[in-house]
């Protein structure tokens, strides 16, 4: 009797005279100490966390289960097998569950001890930056290691990192790979050479096809060496490992294997601007449900196109993504999605770029929408976050297939390598828009034919860590003009305008590359370009030699020479220097007439060639410079119409 009235009756409401089971109250009092106080003080915590609902009918089913088991602690047991609870609702033992995780948590701080397996580490526990949090129950397992250096240095590393749960699980898979080589070569952490860390390498490169997930493997490898070699507590294990075992840039590299996954950030995926062009004239395609998703759609995909970012990070471009410089040129802001996590450069966009995002935000105002993201999800209905990449493709989708049903490409287009290709345009996707976007660039002049954006200022507006992967953008255009002579006679000319012939067999060894053509001499060529001898005049070098398809950047030249003598007239420079000058000037005119003598001489089908070849160079060059118009309204104009 005395345990039943202790453990399930129910005491009488003085002001009611009801029990507290029907009037659903939750009398704290009557549990058993230090139950009681473990129990507010978790539901004080939950309250205060502000993320899940205090249901008060859960909560009185949870005191009665704990209650009647006669539970006197959530600590040091497990509550949750007592079998009041285990035959309660779902609601009712995910309750207890929080409860119990979140008083241990609290014992843990308050004991300074932690009684779980050491090598289970929780997520919940650690310093991340995901825009989510992880649930309580997901954990880094490091039980299936056999080197206990490496768990001992990558659960130091996560303890004392900021980082993302994704980096995480990177980390463990290229180490858990690492810790099977090492466990079949056997050998302790002092006897590690260059030939253990190649063996890692190798096997990363065979378990991952894609390029891009390699890199990203490896560099977890670089990245825990690095920390363990700086982390003072971490000496005891990284200072009796050699040093060679470590990164070696030049065999330590990617290695995809054919028909796999490409990478993200390398121009394999040429798109030739006319299939954009064509694409992006056609987005009165795209209809969807309503009005608002109708322009939705066609305004990102208009800004994926003419802004390059990576999907992530348009998807992320915040509300007042607008900037202006002192002249009132408009500038994109947006935010770097890759590490170092932070604001891009500012990227120039043109006027009618910055029309279509205030006409998309006066569209929003409209709709009554109001968000801190330019394109916020309308997913989620109690908080403000912007769509995944997900949405965005699914878009790019539809306009590929309304085009490809409606409005098919005609003809073929030229290829990367100047070569007629019938491209498939289902292949496209958000990232082959970026890189549509770099090739722009690389081929953008101005009026005077002069590159208007070079390789440093492309590889910050892109974001790429490597600038041979900026430099690939350039080399289509190289191959474009190596097509074209394809088809003819090599000839070049030199500083003098004689035509020279070109050795095959012997051009690639006697020759370096300089701004226009190349140049034979050679103790440059020794040097690789930096033994000029003339300060890098060319038309004035005997060693110089020019292709004829490169007549428009030699007018360019000629045309930045004599502003050069202009302003040099205009401070009074000496006469030696404007004679030197004006002698570069004549020296260029020369080269010019001696290409368009070699060109009226060639045979009819060579000469067409070249001015094909001219004529589809000057197209590119146009397309990369020009501007893009839509209208948003465009499908409503059209609805309202007779």
């Amino acid at each position: 009797m005395n345990l039943w009235i202790q453990r399930s009756a129910e005491p009488i409401d003085e002001q009611t005279g009801r029990t507290m089971a029907t009037l659903r109250a939750v009398p704290f009092g009557l549990l058993e100490e230090p139950l009681r106080f473990e129990l507010v003080y978790a539901l004080q915590l939950r309250d205060t966390d502000a993320k899940a609902s205090l249901d008060p009918v859960h909560l009185r089913h949870m005191h009665h289960a704990l209650r009647r088991g006669g539970v006197s602690t959530l600590i040091g047991s497990d509550p949750l097998q007592v079998a009041e609870l285990t035959t309660s609702t779902r609601a009712v033992r995910v309750l207890a569950a929080d409860c119990v995780r979140r008083i241990e948590a609290e014992h843990r701080v308050w004991s300074g001890r932690d009684d779980r397996d050491p090598r289970l580490i929780h997520f919940v526990d650690l310093d991340l930056t995901d825009h989510h949090r992880p649930g309580p129950k997901a954990v880094a397992d490091l039980n299936g290691f056999t080197q206990n250096w490496i768990v001992e240095s990558v659960a130091h590393w996560m303890w004392n990192t900021r980082t993302h749960t994704t980096t995480i699980s990177r980390m463990l898979g290229a180490w858990r790979l690492a810790d099977r080589v090492l466990s079949v070569h056997d050998k302790p952490p002092s006897r590690l050479s260059a030939t253990d860390i190649d063996a890692i390498v190798r096997a990363i490169t065979a378990k991952w096809p894609s390029a891009t997930e390699q890199r990203r493997r490896m560099t977890m490898l670089w990245t825990l060496i690095e920390y363990g070699h700086r982390v003072d507590d971490l000496e005891h294990i990284w200072k009796n490992i050699p040093s060679r075992f470590g990164r070696n840039r030049t065999t330590h590299r990617p290695k995809p294997r054919s028909g796999t996954g490409r990478d993200d950030d390398e121009p394999f995926r040429f798109v030739p601007q006319p299939v954009v062009d064509w694409l992006m004239d056609h987005l009165h395609l795209v209809e969807r449900d309503t009005d608002y998703r109708t322009m939705e759609a066609r305004a990102l995909l208009f800004l994926l196109e003419r802004c390059g970012r990576r999907p992530v990070e348009l998807l992320h471009l915040r509300d007042d993504c607008l900037s202006f410089d002192s002249s009132g040129h408009p500038f994109l802001e947006w935010e770097r999605i890759k590490a170092p996590r932070s604001a891009g450069k500012r990227l120039p966009i043109h006027r009618e770029t910055h029309d279509l995002i205030r006409q998309w935000q006066k569209v929003k105002s409209e709709c009554g929408i109001e968000s801190q993201w330019l394109f916020p999800s309308s997913r989620y209905r109690h908080r403000d976050d912007p769509y995944g990449t997900g949405y965005l493709l699914s878009r790019l989708r539809e306009l590929v297939t309304a085009v490809l049903e409606h409005a098919p490409y005609p003809g073929r287009v030229e290829g990367a390598d100047g070569n007629l290709i019938d491209y498939d345009l289902r292949t496209i996707d958000a990232y082959a828009l970026r890189h549509a976007y770099a090739q722009r660039y690389a081929d953008a002049v101005d009026a005077d034919g002069r590159s208007t954006t070079p390789p440093d200022v492309l590889q910050a507006l892109m974001g790429h860590k490597s600038f041979t992967t900026t430099m690939m953008y350039y080399e289509v255009g190289a191959k474009r003009r190596k097509k074209a002579l394809a088809a003819i006679p090599p000839r070049r000319i030199d500083s003098f305008g004689r035509v020279v012939d070109v050795n095959p067999e012997r051009d690639g060894f006697t020759r370096v590359a300089v701004a226009l053509g190349h140049c034979e001499e050679p103790q440059n060529v020794a040097l690789g370009g930096d033994g000029c001898m003339l300060a890098h005049a060319c038309e004035a070098c005997p060693f110089f030699r020019v292709d004829p398809l490169e007549r428009d950047g030699m007018i360019a030249k000629r045309v930045d020479l004599k502003v050069h003598l202009e302003r040099a007239s205009v401070i009074g420079t000496p006469q030696h220097m404007l004679d030197h000058y004006r002698a570069r000037i004549d020296h260029c005119t020369n080269i010019i007439n001696a290409i368009d003598d070699y060109l009226s001489t060639l045979p009819p089908e060579e000469g067409a060639a070249i001015r094909v070849a001219l004529d589809s160079m000057a197209d590119i060059r146009r397309r990369a410079t020009s501007a893009r118009r839509i209208d948003l309204r465009y499908h409503l104009k059209a609805v309202d119409q007779p």
